[in-house]
């Protein structure tokens, strides 16, 4: 049509008629298309018939889906074969018939028939359309009726024939007149075969009463009923499903048809079976556990418990879900469990183990194994926590019980020789804190023997029960009082401030235990020899060790005397030293060794080798007793030429290639000759140099000669390695270190003993490992005995430890 576009003061319908766009008398809206398909205009009539104002249409392009425009064959139009599309494209009318969707005021909407003419606006001089003018009309009559019948039609086929549930048409007595074809894959039965049978008939025996029960109520009363059932499939298996079921009534209320829609969830089904099972089984173990057990949610509040539970707690459970974890456990354990939970919560825990007391009714404590698992919902959040809860106050105090036999001589009920040790360890460590001083008292009875021997020895077991009970009665608080076995005892006195103080206390012991005892109406008297140690230091064997040697000095002496290290005449020395020197003929040394580990890996690196002295009257000697005797006596050089040359032999012989360290004094690296010494000790065992670590003392650097460097010098030009030992406690080691090449250094025991606990010593130990570091040299930590000396030292940069927490020294093997 050529013409030009209505003006803004134009009526469209008047435009309309005046080009002949409508026929006489047809009621048609009018809309106004500009040239690219957006709506410019529209009268009232347009705006009716499709459901929507003016702005909403100007709001919608031709590709809008929303239109949702269907052929009369119901197939989807695209935006390209919309009537103004087509009109705008092909420059010529178009008339189609189209169904669209109209919205409606209840936000259903609807489809709705349109009979659409759409005519192009062309210039004179024939150029591209400026615009279309479409009229829309709705479809009427027979012609309307025909439509929505074949649009329903298709609606229903579509969704009855392709949907997964089973569509059915009932009558009122539940016979089928029609059934989707899903009914074969639901319930295993073609639909021609069921047409004309009762939907009762397939349901399982166990529902069908209930069935009939539900339709006969929904066909007197009601519209519509849900309920899930069971049909019994041809192969013999069960199907669940949703059944849900609507009655269709005609003018009058009475029902004619019913319209049932199957959905099978056997799956759902089977899945809900499983976990009413599984929730079953729990409920009775729940119930029936000889634990208890506790359901929790996310704040620590209980929300079940069993009976278990409640009986350990002394209370019932009601009164246990009453309450919280935080109200029954016991004031010391309460921070623990704040922190797991707190933990839990976080997402770094979801299972945890471990002990702590419950507080019963009553307020008796109940130790128990707390085992909390954390259950979590889909998207990782805490929801509940499952808490068992087992009873070990009997377990626990069994093994206290155990722990104190342990530690305890069954004999006398006094501390035996396991805690000796750890309790003579410790009085040193404070010792050393406090500048004070610990003392050994080391008591032997005399002719004990004869009592057993003369009495027997129920007599003999009784003197040692009340000897314990007077030691007992005799010491302080802080002092321990410890049977070593025999008739052997030990006193560790704390707090000493000197000698004379602890001389005082072993005579007053002397003569408590030299007083009469009645023993089956025996009075017996005995005397006793006593050995005094006093000092801080170094370790605990060395100080009893030394005590043990005035006690034999005391027996030697004449038996029923005190004396102490240093105290016997010096004859004692002399007689030592040349039993030593006669033990080096007769082999009575032997090497213990001592491993270096890495703090960060736990391997192996080193092992040292210790000298020790096996005593035909003493017993094993630790080298603090004998080798300042070697030093005075000049035996220093061939006792450490003896051990060098056995533990290159022992280290040859070790599976582990690891290096083996040997102590050196000054006189034995003030030797011209000492390097081809060492050098023949390499070649006669057969060791590589680079296995050997020689390790000298700090005396050693400050007294260095001119033949001491030279020896240094050539000892590292054979492969060997040299450290500094017990490095920090001499004078001037720092200013020394440059004058030997140095491979490595100990940090004394004496400075690990405080660590972590000192900030001082932690800021000296970390000033000697960052030294020695710097100065490219191998650090090791002596004297580490505590995982958390150990974990102080790795974090701080140190790379070796050597102490009783990785091994004791022992034989070669």
């Amino acid at each position: 049509m050529r013409a030009d576009a209505p003006g803004p003061g134009d009526d469209l319908l008047e435009f309309a008629q005046r080009h002949h766009l409508l026929r006489p008398g047809e009621r048609a809206g009018v809309v106004l298309h500009d040239a690219a398909g957006g709506v410019v205009a529209a009268d009232a009539t347009a705006q009716r018939v499709l459901g929507l104002d003016l702005e909403q249409l100007r709001a919608r392009t031709l590709d809008d889906p929303r239109w949702a425009c269907v052929d009369e064959d119901g197939c989807p139009v695209p935006p390209r074969n919309l009537p103004a599309a087509r009109a705008l494209a092909g420059r010529e009318p178009v008339r189609v018939v189209l169904g669209v969707h109209r919205p409606t005021p209840d936000g259903v909407g609807e489809r709705t028939w349109l009979k659409v003419r759409a005519e192009p606006l062309l210039d004179a001089n024939g150029a591209a359309p400026h615009g279309v003018v479409a009229t829309v009309c709705e479809v009427d009559g027979e012609r309307a009726v025909q439509l929505q019948l074949a649009d329903a039609t298709r609606l229903y086929r579509t969704l009855a024939e392709r949907a997964a549930d089973v569509v059915t048409l009932l009558n009122p007595e539940s016979v089928i007149n029609w059934i989707s074809p899903s009914a074969h894959a639901v319930l295993g039965r073609h639909p021609q075969d069921l047409v004309g049978t009762s939907l009762l008939d397939l349901l399982h025996p166990d529902d069908r009463a209930q069935a009939e029960a539900d339709r006969d109520s929904l066909l007197r009363s009601g519209s519509s009923s849900r309920a899930r059932r069971t049909f019994v499939h041809p192969q013999g298996h069960l199907v669940h499903v949703d059944a849900s079921v609507s009655a269709v009534r005609d003018e009058h209320g009475e029902p004619v048809q019913l319209v049932g829609i199957l959905r099978d969830v056997s799956a759902q089904a089977l899945a809900e079976e499983e976990r009413d099972r599984a929730v079953h089984r729990f409920e009775v173990a729940m119930r029936s556990a000889g634990i208890g057990m506790v359901i929790a949610d996310a704040t620590g509040q209980w929300l079940e418990a069993n009976q278990a539970m409640a009986d350990l707690l002394g209370r019932s459970v009601e009164e246990v879900l009453e309450t919280d974890f935080r109200a029954v456990t016991a004031e010391e354990d309460r921070a623990a469990d704040e922190a797991t939970y707190r933990r839990m919560l976080g997402g770094e825990l979801d299972r945890d183990v471990a002990e702590k007391r419950y507080v019963r009714s009553d307020g008796t404590p109940v130790w128990a194994r707390r085992t909390m698992v954390v259950v979590r919902d889909a998207h990782g959040a805490p929801e509940h926590f499952l808490v068992q809860v087992q009873d070990i106050t009997e377990q626990k105090r069994a093994r206290e019980q155990l722990a104190t036999l342990a530690v305890t001589d069954t004999l006398t009920g006094l501390p035996n020789r396991l805690l000796l040790t750890d309790r003579l360890t410790h009085a040193l460590a404070r010792a050393r804190r406090e500048g004070t001083s610990v003392g050994i008292l080391f008591c032997d009875l005399d002719l004990f023997k004869q009592v057993n021997d003369t009495l027997g020895h129920d007599a003999g077991d009784e003197l040692l029960r009340q000897v314990a009970g007077r030691l007992q009665h005799t010491v302080r608080d802080e002092d321990t009082a410890v049977r070593l076995g025999g008739d052997e005892f030990v006193v560790v006195c704390e707090d000493v401030t000197g000698a004379e103080q602890v001389h005082r206390f072993a005579e007053r012991v002397r003569q408590v235990l030299q007083e009469p005892y009645l023993i089956d109406e025996h009075e017996l008297q005995i005397t006793v020899s006593l050995g005094l140690a006093l000092g801080d230091g170094p370790s605990a064997e060395v100080l009893l060790q030394q005590a043990d040697a005035s006690m034999y000095r005391a027996k030697h002496s004449g038996r029923a005397r005190v004396e102490s290290v240093g105290g016997g005449p010096a004859t004692d020395h002399v007689a030592l030293e040349g039993e030593l020197r006669a033990a080096l003929e007769r082999d009575e040394l032997l090497l213990h060794y001592q491993p270096v580990v890495s703090l960060t890996s736990g391997l192996l690196r080193k092992r040292e080798a210790l000298v020790r002295w096996t005593h035909p009257v003493h017993g094993l000697l630790l080298p603090d007793v004998f080798l300042p005797l070697a030093e005075r006596g000049r035996l220093i050089t061939a006792l450490g030429l003896w051990v060098l040359r056995r533990a290159c032999r022992d280290a040859a012989r070790w599976e582990d290639p690891v290096t083996v360290a040997v102590n050196v004094s000054a006189r034995q690296l003030a030797r011209a000759d000492f390097p081809d010494q060492v050098r023949r000790a390499l070649e006669e065992a057969g060791l590589p140099a680079d296995r050997l670590c020689l390790e000298i003392t700090e005396s050693s650097v400050l007294q260095a000669s001119e033949t001491t460097l030279t020896c240094a010098r050539r000892l590292v030009d054979l492969g060997v390695a040299l450290s500094l030992d017990d490095f920090g406690t001499g004078q001037s080691s720092i200013s020394s270190l440059h004058k030997l090449t140095l491979q490595g250094l100990k940090i004394d025991r004496s400075f690990i003993a405080d660590l972590p606990a000192s900030p001082r010593v932690e800021a000296l130990v970390e000033g000697l490992i960052q030294l020695g570091g710097g100065m490219g040299l191998e650090v090791i930590a002596e004297g580490v005995e505590t995982s958390e000396q150990a974990a102080w030292l790795a974090t701080h940069g140190c790379p070796m430890g050597q102490g009783f927490l990785f091994g004791r020294p022992g034989a070669a093997a």
